[in-house]
């Protein structure tokens, strides 16, 4: 079977980072055919090796689902900046790269003499990405945050759950479920990334791609900087919503077995749940005759609604609606989602063998690419697992210079 070249190949990229949103963003590129060098600390390697969630819940460093999925198709070194030594072996590294992406604190590179303007001095191709919370200037660059932190500082927290905060000080925002905002600036990076790669082949010149979390946060919905800035916190909008919490998260609906996403404001919308619904008469008053009047008369719609949904089976209501082009969908867990039948049908998820692991499911293609498809070639490396060919083969070190740096623990 003739196999397709991958979109980028060729494109070597050395990864400084640990967490998610570095690894994440060189694993996009990693899938699509980029050489990812991923290197870690000697001994502990990267911290989500330690963090899970594991087989068995039984914490093992190379049984990490989380670090086993960020880090698929990369080769694996250990190297230690801080000691002697460890910068040189850096800058050869970087000699061969088009890419380093790293998530230190703003200057750190810097100091050790190999930040951004030092390595372009040197390697003036070379294309350098920080992901850092607030970026590399202003005055947040030197705080630490988080996944939760960038969250509620990207002001998305503002509207979770669904615009029900109306005290702050008493109701305190929630966050996304998972590492959203991570995940994110990951995916922010990498495409940041392959813009800095095609201005490089219009000009020969590399850049310092500067990411920022909160900002990526903060484009992902951009009305609520200024809902947060303009609408009063017990304004009525929030009042409404706040009267219904009995519902649960706004548009989602408990049915016969389960819950139900559905919104069905607009004019086609509307008319097409009153068919589904069999045209009741509580549907046909007046108040529901505009979209304005729904919004202005939501409680009752959605008192009406809510009362039908409940008797409803969940796939059916689910499948009758998609039918009729209602924007509806059934709330799933997580073993429903990774069995359900269209990601089956689509092939979303797939097997990846590890040495320490066996068969596990993952997460596929973010999206399809006929000519040069996405493809996991190799599962993630164990720590340090390419030591030797990295610093063996490809830099030519010979076997006492590896082994006396792996004792004085540079690698």
């Amino acid at each position: 079977m003739h196999m397709h070249a991958s979109a980028l190949a060729g494109l070597k990229i050395i990864e400084c980072s640990e967490r998610v949103a570095g690894p994440f963003c060189t694993k996009v590129m990693a899938d699509l055919g980029a050489e990812v060098i991923k290197i870690e600390k000697p001994g502990s390697g990267d911290v989500t090796r330690s963090r899970g969630p594991f087989p068995h819940d039984e914490p093992h460093p190379e049984r990490s689902g989380s670090f086993l999925y960020l880090n698929t198709n990369k080769l694996g070194v250990t190297l230690d900046l801080t000691k002697p030594g460890g910068t040189d072996l850096f800058r050869e590294l970087a000699k061969d790269a088009d890419i380093v992406v790293e998530t230190y604190p703003p200057g750190f590179l810097d100091r050790l003499g190999v930040g951004y303007r030092q390595l372009h001095a040197l390697f003036p191709r070379l294309i350098v990405t920080s992901i850092t919370p607030f970026g590399q200037t202003g005055p947040y660059k030197g705080y630490k945050a988080y996944n939760l932190n960038c969250i509620h500082m990207g002001v998305v927290g503002y509207e979770t759950p669904f615009n029900f905060v109306t005290d702050p000080e008493n109701q305190p925002p929630l966050q996304m479920g998972g590492q959203q905002a991570d995940l994110l600036a990951g995916w922010t990076a990498a495409a940041a990334t392959m813009t800095a790669v095609l201005h490089r082949e219009l000009t020969g010149t590399g850049q310092h791609v500067d990411i920022a979390e909160i900002e990526a946060v903060a484009h992902m919905v951009r009305p609520n900087f200024a809902l947060y800035s303009h609408e009063p916190p017990d304004g009525p909008n929030r009042r409404r919503f706040l009267r219904r919490t009995k519902w649960g998260l706004t548009y989602v609906f408990p049915c016969r077995n389960g819950y139900i996403a559905l919104l069905a404001l607009t004019d086609q919308h509307w008319e097409s749940l009153k068919q589904l619904m069999g045209y009741p008469e509580w549907a046909e008053s007046e108040l529901f005759a505009t979209l304005l009047g729904r919004f202005q008369n939501i409680d009752a719609l959605e008192a009406g609604v809510a009362a039908w949904v409940s008797e409803q089976d969940r796939d059916e209501l689910a499948r009758k609606g998609q039918e009729l082009h209602i924007p509806v969908f059934p709330v799933r867990d997580v073993r429903e989602v990774a069995t359900a039948e269209q990601y089956r049908e689509r092939g979303f998820f797939v097997t990846v063998d590890h040495p320490e692991t066996g068969p596990l499911t993952y997460p596929g293609a973010p999206f399809k690419l006929s000519a040069t498809p996405w493809q996991i070639r190799t599962p993630a490396p164990r720590l340090g697992e390419h030591n030797q060919y990295i610093y063996g083969e490809r830099l030519g070190l010979s076997a006492e210079r590896i082994a006396r740096l792996r004792s004085e623990g540079v690698i």
